[in-house]
């Protein structure tokens, strides 16, 4: 089996995405809550990639092995869960992919089939500050210019990390 990951935003990494009931929203984190391990799983995609040449994967609670899921291709909407069979096969809401690196790590996760202009991402609903107990979904993608790095940057809560637990 895979390392457990935690996933988190660069706006409040002491939150963590956790499923609580049918929802997928931010807790604080610990590292002994189950419902906070997810696993990265490429291993029923084959070599499938986005538009920028990053591998697919889906996202799998540990505690209800079900799989985060884009629900609509077009739309902003909150991430839903569904039953994971990976050994059998991954539909295509369920597969993620990871925007480029920043110098810290932290990466837009894009709902892999969303391939417009703006592609869907993760995003903590209501913006800054961040909160325990908000709703993830997907967003399209929005940049700022910051003019004291003269250059065009994410906002902090639409980009994230997927790390092991203990980091």
């Amino acid at each position: 089996m895979e390392q457990p990951m935690r996933i988190f935003c660069r706006a409040n990494t002491n939150l963590n995405l956790a499923c609580r009931g049918d929802k997928a929203l931010l807790v604080l984190a610990n590292s002994n809550d189950r419902s906070q391990h997810w696993i990265k799983d490429s291993s029923a995609v084959g070599n499938l990639t986005d538009d920028q040449g990053e591998r697919a994967f889906a996202l799998v609670n540990v505690t209800t092995g079900q799989a985060l899921v884009n629900p609509n291709p077009r739309a902003e909407e909150e991430l839903q869960l569904a039953p994971y069979s990976g050994h059998v096969s991954v539909e295509l809401p369920m597969l993620w992919s990871l925007g480029e690196e920043s110098v810290d790590g932290f990466r837009e996760i894009r709902a892999l089939q969303s391939s417009f202009f703006r592609p869907l991402t993760f995003n903590a609903y209501g913006g800054i500050p961040v909160l325990e107990g908000r709703v993830v979904g997907t967003y399209r993608s929005h940049q700022y210019y910051d003019r004291a790095l003269s250059k065009n940057v994410h906002y902090n809560h639409t980009i994230w990390k997927i790390a092991p637990i203990d980091q």
